[in-house]
């Protein structure tokens, strides 16, 4: 059985906490930096990630090291450290190792990955990194309470922990932990498998083609394609089902309320999604901004269109 990790080993709650203060912080950065370059992050689309990237891997990958005493802003604030077995700073290379486990699976989730890549063996690798390393990132923080390791730590054989006590008998992790950090992997590693017969169905090989005529058009930058429903049930028990088609395209300028964009994206759809025409409702959220990792900014807005009207006004 576990026993709770001793004061030496930093409890959860204080290591959140100061990974929130470090985030609000590169959150804040990445805030002020928008203001002066916002043409230059929404030209770089998805690309604009790897800034976020560059920006965290440096600044954790310095402030956990030697050069800083092992502490962030975060840690500075709630006097804990990154350390190793023996109680000591860690080195700056060893530093960017350990975070990179850590920022590589967050990074891209949520990158705009082209339909190639997710229909392609390159999704294997993909949900391994991020499902496997997402998963078992947080199942670690959360159950890991003897040592408080994750897998970034555990890979690089660090602790965080409370700076002002001293050092106690190195901890070892629970074994069953490792056996479940495991089938979390190889469960991810292998979900493809069982969602490569949907990528081959109808609808879904329907809706990319819909999805590509969309990229297509010179004022869409990315745009995603889904279709769906929802049920309402009025005061008097009515239920209501609406049954949609909706994309989300990004647009390169700043023109998001603009309705004659939308429609086109609209008629788009139904050019090259017939089934569209058996929904009640089209669906067209135009958005405009970036996202770099660190911190974002969006402007939307939704445009809708009954799909039978649309087709009588072609």
């Amino acid at each position: 059985m576990e026993e709770v990790q001793g004061k030496w080993i930093c409890g959860f709650w204080r290591r959140i906490g100061a990974l929130f203060i470090d985030t609000l912080f590169l959150g804040v950065l990445g805030y002020v930096v928008g203001l002066f370059l916002e043409d230059t992050f929404v030209e770089l689309g998805g690309w604009g990630r790897l800034i976020g990237f560059v920006v965290s891997i440096t600044y954790f990958g310095v402030m956990n090291s030697s050069l800083s005493n092992g502490q962030t802003i975060g840690k500075k604030l709630l006097n804990i450290r990154v350390v190793d077995s023996s109680n000591s700073t860690i080195s700056l290379p060893k530093s960017f190792l350990r975070y990179s486990f850590l920022a590589v699976p967050f990074s891209l989730n949520g990158a705009q990955i082209t339909n190639e890549a997710l229909l392609s063996y390159l999704m294997y690798p993909l949900s391994f990194i991020i499902f496997g390393g997402l998963f078992s990132i947080s199942y670690l923080y959360i159950f890991n309470r003897v040592t408080r390791q994750s897998i970034h730590d555990l890979v690089v054989g660090t602790y965080v922990v409370n700076s002002k006590v001293n050092s106690e008998e190195v901890p070892s992790v629970w074994k069953p932990h490792l056996v479940v950090v495991a089938v979390l992997f190889v469960t991810a590693g292998l979900v493809p498998v069982f969602t490569s017969d949907l990528a081959k169905s109808e609808p879904f090989k329907d809706l990319l083609a819909t999805q590509e005529a969309i990229n297509n058009n010179e004022l869409v930058k990315y745009a995603a394609v889904t279709e769906g429903s929802t049920t309402f049930t009025s005061s008097d028990s009515v239920i209501k089902t609406t049954t949609y088609v909706n994309t989300q395209a990004f647009l390169y300028k700043d023109n998001v309320d603009d309705p004659d964009i939308a429609k086109q994206l609209a008629q788009t759809i139904i050019n090259t999604y017939p089934e569209s025409l058996n929904k009640n409702l089209i669906q067209v959220t135009l958005t405009y901004g970036y996202d770099i990792g660190i911190a974002s900014k969006w402007n939307s807005y939704n445009h809708q269109f009954n799909p039978q009207e649309l087709k009588g006004s072609e």
